[in-house]
């Protein structure tokens, strides 16, 4: 038993000094999800840093919008009547 402790010693020393292959970060991200019943919900995407809803029901994926940017279609229109016009 006492000639095996080295030996794994020696083994566990050389695994731990083996360069390890890092995973390659994830471009696409879940951020949540939001279920609606009967097998329909809506999510939150993340890619390169971009948010997008989207809902999903058994037969189709659609976009719903994109989050955090100027052109939300979920944002209310500016008001108009109280631009100043110079």
């Amino acid at each position: 038993m006492e000639t095996l402790l080295p030996a794994r010693a020696w083994s566990l020393r050389s695994w731990l000094a083996k360069p390890r292959v890092r995973r390659r970060e994830r471009r696409l991200r879940l951020v949540e999800t939001l279920p609606l019943g009967e097998r329909r919900f809506v999510a939150v995407v993340s890619i390169d840093g971009h948010e997008f809803l989207v809902g999903a029901t058994p037969q189709s994926l659609s976009l719903l919008g994109e989050l955090g940017c100027d052109s939300n279609p979920f944002a209310e229109p500016p008001n108009l009547s109280t631009r100043e016009v110079q």
